[in-house]
């Protein structure tokens, strides 16, 4: 977007610095903010009534979130967690709907960045349908190796019970996974973060999906 239209979003926006597995927003709490990912990473989660848990999604530098507000919703239905420091923009829904109106090529770059959204969504309800466990596993921690691997050197802060959400498996079949992985020497594991070692072989591996 043009200088412009990020100055008159700066004039209405707030920074807030969440740690490690804050809670951003909960379920049922007010749709008032659309956020964006200055640095670090948040995930969006739901939890059913018995407890099960999904990953919609890892959220990285210049992602939005919380955009459910431009279509009034009232209230929140998924978790906003930060999985490591991270730095977030807020602006009022009210601020935010007011200007999107007012300038094209902001809703412009909204749109593309939703589109963007539907088409990985796409993408990953075809893995659960034609890809295999191992595959899908390699293809999540592929994607979180590209945002990261710059500032990280490889090392992902990520549970294995992460993975099995983004993968859409359980745990248990997560790790079998995983520990496959680690006997090829592709990743090494340790508690709450995951090494990649051989980036070209996880590349590889995540595109025979």
């Amino acid at each position: 977007m043009s200088n412009d239209i990020v100055e008159r979003l700066n004039a209405f926006a707030y920074h807030r610095r969440y740690e490690p597995r804050q809670i951003i927003y909960f379920p049922d709490d007010p749709c008032d903010y659309v956020y964006w990912v200055r640095s670090g990473r948040v995930k969006i989660t739901r939890v059913s009534p018995a407890g099960r848990e999904i990953t919609f999604r890892h959220l990285f530098q210049g992602d939005m979130f919380g955009e459910e507000c431009l279509i009034q919703s009232l209230r929140r239905e998924n978790y906003a967690e930060a999985v490591v420091s991270t730095l977030v923009t807020l602006l009022r829904y009210e601020d935010f709907s007011r200007i999107i109106r007012e300038e094209p090529e902001l809703g412009h770059a909204v749109a593309c960045q939703l589109c963007r959204r539907t088409i990985d969504t796409e993408t990953t309800l075809a893995e659960f349908v034609f890809v295999d466990v191992r595959t899908r596993v390699a293809a999540r921690l592929w994607h979180l190796y590209k945002h990261e691997q710059p500032q990280n050197n490889g090392l992902l802060t990520v549970t294995h019970q992460d993975i099995a959400n983004l993968a859409g498996t359980a745990r248990e079949t997560a790790t079998v996974a995983l520990h496959s992985l680690r006997k090829e020497k592709i990743i090494a594991l340790s508690n709450s973060q995951i090494h990649v070692l051989r980036p070209n072989e996880l590349k590889r591996l995540a595109e025979l999906r």
